[in-house]
Formats: structure tokens, C-alpha cells, sequence
């Protein structure tokens, strides 16, 4: 199992991308048996839902659906699953 927490970077399929000020991941098996991530985390921009591409400083990578956005002021949180 894979946990991690710290800062990321979220690329949208479109293109557009944002600094993560902080993730929490973990990886976990659903009940397909497959593994996949979900985690939280929180920008200082505003973000919107949907697909995208989660890049971690280790080197990491996923495939995730941004959800679950709260937008306060000028800066977000967010539910993140893996897809």
C-alpha cells in the first residue's frame, strides 16, 4: 500500500495546471480488486471538477477525478479518486 502527503501538481485534461499546496493519498483496493488512489487535497487557486493528472515530486503519477470542490475566497479543497 502507497500513502502519501505533501505537495502535487493537478494537470487537467485541458491543459491547465495548478500547484497543490497539499495532498493526501492513499492507495487502497476497490472492490473490483483493483488498486487505485483517493485523497484530499488543497490549492491556492480556484479548481474546478473533472478529470486530470495528479504529478507528484516523487515522481508518481495518476490518472484522477477531481471532486467534491469547495471554493473559499481565492482558494480551493478537493476530493481526489483515482479512475
Amino acid at each position: 500500500m502507497f500513502s502519501y502527503s505533501g505537495p502535487a501538481r493537478l494537470i487537467y485534461a485541458d491543459g491547465n495546471a495548478f500547484a497543490m499546496e497539499r495532498v493526501d493519498l492513499i492507495e487502497t483496493v476497490n472492490d473490483g480488486g483493483e488498486w487505485q488512489l483517493s485523497g484530499a487535497g488543497t490549492a491556492a487557486e480556484e479548481l474546478t471538477g473533472g478529470e486530470a493528472r495528479i504529478k507528484l515530486p516523487t515522481g508518481g503519477e495518476a490518472d484522477v477525478l477531481v471532486s467534491n470542490v469547495r471554493v473559499s475566497g481565492a482558494s480551493s479543497t478537493v476530493t481526489l479518486l483515482g479512475v
